[in-house]
């Protein structure tokens, strides 16, 4: 069975790093999550990335990877290391302390 979902953004390959954009239909999402930042320093801030997996050889269709959130400009969030270029980004979920928060 083959899925077909919109992608809400796209990642890239930036150096050391990886920055997902985030479409503007979707800027709403990135706001959100933000919000639910905490202004502590000693929280680790990690992201859960739901997106496409481009590798033909697997059988699998998306890939679920979790990275560290280092910095978000606009609609561009800039992540750890992520094994993936020009995947779509299905979803992205903020995780505080161990908790994944949910969209709403």
């Amino acid at each position: 069975m083959r899925i077909n979902l919109e992608p809400i953004g796209i990642i890239k390959k930036a150096g050391k790093c990886s920055e997902i954009l985030i479409y503007s239909d979707f800027e709403q999402l990135v706001k959100n999550m933000m919000s639910k930042l905490s202004k502590n320093d000693d929280d680790q801030h990690n992201l859960v990335i739901i997106h496409k997996n481009k590798d033909p050889n697997d059988l699998h269709q998306v890939k679920v990877t979790k990275t560290h959130f280092i910095d978000r400009v606009g609609n561009i969030l800039k992540v750890g290391k992520i094994d993936a270029n020009d995947d779509s980004v299905i979803d992205v979920r903020l995780e505080c302390n161990g908790f994944i928060t949910s969209e709403a």
